[in-house]
């Protein structure tokens, strides 16, 4: 009977009051994710406000008094050079989820549960190794990493300790991720949003705990930061595995589901491996937009000022801005994984009006999320920019990168749209072109090439619009070269296997 309610759910309900109805709960504990994420970021960048005995403890012997000030700006600097690093991981863990996704929502969609149960149990366990790839980097490879990103000692150090507990302890990460999208898959992403609010509730309360220090715990900064991310995260795994095995579900993992088997791990990773690389382009983007800013801070720490900190501003300019972007990304985000199942559902059912009238109504949405996106960074980049304590001129600087970039947000939207499509059709491998068009093939040599010319910041926040509205017309033939292959198709008859 259950499977029956949920199938009539994903096959029959209204469209558009069905990507709200499963996509709420995602975006509702995305946007929780978004924030706990900024949250983050302007504790570290309080940490001018800490004692000098409080910062000759996190600092060492690297603290003198004249950096007070701008420790702020170094954390986020620190932060933002670590991110690439978390970016890879999150696309692995993403991505290998995506693929599971994909698979176990095709398989209900043809009444194939046995196929579905195996696709969750095999997920699991690839899951599983995939951390611990990530926990062996983060113990071998965070220190050397740091010194190879900045000179600077005091960022090199919190970026250390930063990616070293991150990385070590990720297993939580990727459990919690993979459990929620074999919810999501069965279109119960109320679950799924149980998981992301306890995680991300649990890191918000203890950064202000560990980053500035509460009554009997001493103030750690950077460190505290991580650990209270890591926390988190755990917090998040063992919801989702109660959720998980305490319930009942369609989707069922028994112990010989967990016996990899071939064929479904080529199928997770035929849909999987291509949202990885997809995902994990941006962790290349990252560290080359770092190197592009980075010399641009040197130029004119030559040509301006040679006292001046210009690579630390730039690049936690941008690492604020990355951030604060996310209120806007996470939710869209959080509607396209409702829309996957709803695709994948309907595509394995071979319903194309369907298909289609769900695809134009994901497209319509989050074009209006990202509207609303542009308006607000247009109208209130200042204000959100003083919600850190960092310096008057890091300020100016991602306030000027929130408005210029905001305006190729509603390119993004029908990105990202087409990347959904791509995914639930078992395409992927479209996603990961327009991807890696967007991130590598059209932004950094853009990027590097405004920075050249113009010799100005300015010049590389408008890189982001230009391969924005490129990524949408390249993604646009893409689709269209699916529509004829795959989705048309789904009117005729369903060839018989001899």
């Amino acid at each position: 009977m259950e499977r029956s309610l949920k199938q009539n759910k994903m096959g029959t309900a209204p469209e558009g009051r069905l990507l709200l109805s499963m996509g709420w709960p995602i975006i509702v504990s995305m946007l929780v994710q978004a924030l706990y994420n900024i949250v983050d970021s302007i504790f570290v960048s309080r940490m001018d406000s800490l004692g000098t005995d409080a910062l000759t403890r996190i600092l060492g012997a690297y603290f003198t008094p004249d950096i007070i000030g701008h420790v702020g700006d170094k954390a986020i600097a620190a932060l933002t050079i670590v991110n690439p690093l978390q970016m890879l991981l999150i696309s692995v863990a993403v991505g290998t989820s995506v693929g599971i996704n994909s698979l176990i929502s095709r398989r209900l969609g043809a009444k194939r549960f046995e196929e579905a149960n195996r696709a969750a149990g095999n997920g699991l366990v690839i899951l599983v190794i995939s951390a611990a790839v990530f926990t062996v980097i983060g113990l071998t490879l965070s220190r050397l990493y740091m010194q190879w990103q900045s000179a600077d000692p005091i960022v090199q150090m919190m970026g250390t300790h930063y990616m070293t507990i991150c990385l070590s302890l990720c297993v939580g990460v990727f459990l919690s991720c993979g459990i929620e999208r074999i919810m999501t898959a069965q279109g119960r992403t109320i679950y799924a949003m149980f998981m992301q609010l306890t995680g991300a509730i649990v890191n918000i309360v203890l950064d202000r705990v560990f980053v500035l220090g509460f009554w009997i715990v001493p103030a750690m900064g950077v460190r505290g930061a991580a650990i209270a991310t890591v926390i988190g995260q755990f917090a998040s795994m063992l919801l989702a595995v109660i959720l998980l095995f305490g319930t009942r579900h369609e989707v069922s993992i028994r112990w010989k589901d967990y016996k990899l088997n071939r064929q479904t791990v080529h199928e997770i990773y035929r849909v999987g491996l291509p949202s990885i690389l997809m995902q994990a382009v941006g962790t290349v983007m990252m560290f080359g937009m770092n190197t592009i800013l980075k010399a641009l801070g040197d130029y004119h720490l030559m040509t301006r000022d040679p006292n001046g900190d210009y690579t630390n501003l730039y690049i936690g300019a941008f690492g604020t801005y990355f951030r604060l972007q996310s209120i806007i990304f996470m939710p869209v985000f959080g509607l396209s994984n409702a829309a996957m199942s709803v695709l994948g559902y309907n595509f394995g059912a071979r319903n194309r009006k369907r298909f289609m009238r769900a695809f134009k109504m994901l497209l319509i949405y989050c074009c209006i999320f990202m509207l609303f996106g542009t308006l607000l960074f247009q109208f209130f980049a200042d204000p959100m920019m003083h919600l850190f304590d960092v310096s008057p001129e890091m300020r100016a600087v991602a306030d000027r990168a929130l408005r210029i970039i905001s305006v190729g947000f509603i390119f993004a939207a029908a990105g990202i749209s087409f990347n959904t499509a791509f995914g639930a059709t078992d395409t992927s491998l479209y996603g990961a072109i327009i991807s890696l068009q967007r991130q590598l093939i059209v932004l950094l040599p853009v990027a590097a090439l405004l920075a050249w010319i113009t010799k100005d910041i300015d010049g590389i926040w408008w890189a982001f619009p230009i391969a924005e509205f490129v990524t949408l017309i390249v993604a646009t033939l893409l689709f269209r070269r699916l529509y004829r292959r795959k989705i048309a198709p789904l009117d005729e008859p369903e060839p018989i296997k001899q």
